[in-house]
């Protein structure tokens, strides 16, 4: 299965994240502090209904929101 889109709200770090994945390989790169963990405990998160961090659910709710939201698109 490959993964096309992900859309994030207040997920973490991402207050409101819509990114697109082409086919093939994807790196995730930036500067310490900036998401990209956050971003592979999403898709984690879809995966498992977990974070791979062992974090309570409502660790992974943005400080001062009061859900998060994480939806994907995916296909065969």
């Amino acid at each position: 299965m490959q993964l096309r889109r992900l859309w994030l709200t207040d997920f973490r770090s991402y207050r409101d994240a819509d990114l697109s994945f082409d086919p093939g390989l994807t790196a995730i790169l930036g500067p310490n502090g900036q998401g990209k963990t956050n971003l592979l405990e999403a898709i984690a998160y879809l995966a498992t209904l977990g974070s791979f961090r062992g974090a309570p659910t409502d660790a992974l709710v943005r400080v001062g929101a009061e859900r998060a939201v994480v939806r994907a698109e995916a296909e065969r």
